[in-house]
């Protein structure tokens, strides 16, 4: 009677440790502004648990709308803001109290997708293009740089409508004929060839994407905690990079989608680009100003370096992080 006893209070003290591990871990809100290649480590780190084992509740927030991601970061709504690169920038420049602490990718790639009967640039003045909803996007300026290269105004000389939902409303649009064109960012371009859509050209920038944004005063209060959790993202891009059968499974369930070619494009995309150190490239941020500038030239002043504080990834990088988990 007296080892059951004991044996009891041994029980119950494990299960109290265990409700620590799990309930005392430190609740995070974390924001994301669709279900892009550049955003999808993060969706493994959280189904693998990565940050988790590093004391982190992460609650991941899918924002639909690019003209939420900002506002929701500087009003607390959320803690950090992956993506939403942008407008980001375009906050910053402005006075925003944001720092950017890294980067998931250097490099964007997407399709300007059209109706099959379009052979040509000129054939597209006239028409309507389909663009993303919210505010200024990289993609609405790689898609006006397009055209300004190829002899078409984008001011004057089509009309542009702002479609939500994504890039699955945009190739829905083009296959309905509410649109002659869009931008439209993988695998949704590989989906939109598929449904008899034309890729009629492919662009491929130095862009940064992905960019893990968090407002000064929490860097500064919270600086243990935003250290656990690029220490859980670098993980989740590690495993991401590792293991393809079961990011496949997970891109799977936030896409929504179960055709194994077009899963396996995903994986494709974001296992060539992504930037496994979370450094952000000089070249990627400057390819970023330069777009915020024609439309913000304050933006062409700024330097590669200003609202960045990568010391956080210096210290994990220095503490030997990375090739620990190599092993």
């Amino acid at each position: 009677m007296k080892r059951f006893i004991i044996g009891i209070f041994i029980l119950s003290l494990f299960l109290d440790f265990s409700e620590i591990s799990v309930y005392g871990a430190e609740k995070l809100q974390v924001g994301f502004p669709s279900l892009a290649t550049a955003l999808s480590p993060a969706w493994v780190a959280s189904k693998k648990g990565f940050w988790q084992k590093n004391g982190l509740d992460i609650e991941l927030i899918y924002l639909s709308s690019t003209g939420v991601t900002v506002p929701s970061l500087l009003s607390g709504s959320t803690q950090i803001l992956l993506g939403s690169d942008t407008e980001s920038a375009i906050a910053m420049i402005k006075g925003a109290d944001l720092i950017r602490l890294g980067a998931t990718t250097n490099s964007l790639g997407s399709s300007l997708v059209t109706q099959q009967n379009i052979s040509s640039f000129g054939q597209l003045k006239g028409k309507i293009i389909g663009i993303g909803s919210g505010g200024l996007s990289s993609l609405e300026v790689r898609l006006s740089q397009l055209l300004l290269d190829n002899g078409v105004d984008p001011k004057d000389d089509v009309k542009f409508l702002s479609i939500g939902g994504g890039p699955p409303a945009r190739v829905a649009a083009l296959q309905k004929g509410l649109i002659i064109a869009a931008m439209i960012t993988p695998p949704y371009d590989f989906v939109a060839a598929r449904a008899g859509l034309k890729i009629f050209s492919k662009v491929d920038v130095p862009l940064m994407a992905g960019g893990i944004n968090t407002t000064r005063a929490f860097a500064q209060k919270s600086r243990g905690t935003l250290l656990r959790f690029l220490k859980g993202y670098m993980e989740g891009i590690h495993y991401l990079l590792t293991h393809q059968e079961e990011p496949v499974r997970i891109f799977s369930d936030y896409l929504g989608n179960r055709d194994e070619e077009v899963l396996g494009h995903f994986y494709g995309e974001i296992s060539g680009r992504v930037e496994r150190g979370l450094r952000p490239d000089p070249k990627s941020v400057r390819f970023l100003l330069d777009v915020v500038g024609r439309r913000y030239p304050q933006a062409r002043s700024v330097s590669e370096t200003d609202y960045s504080d990568l010391s956080l990834l210096e210290e994990i990088h220095r503490s030997g992080f990375l090739e620990q988990i190599d092993r």
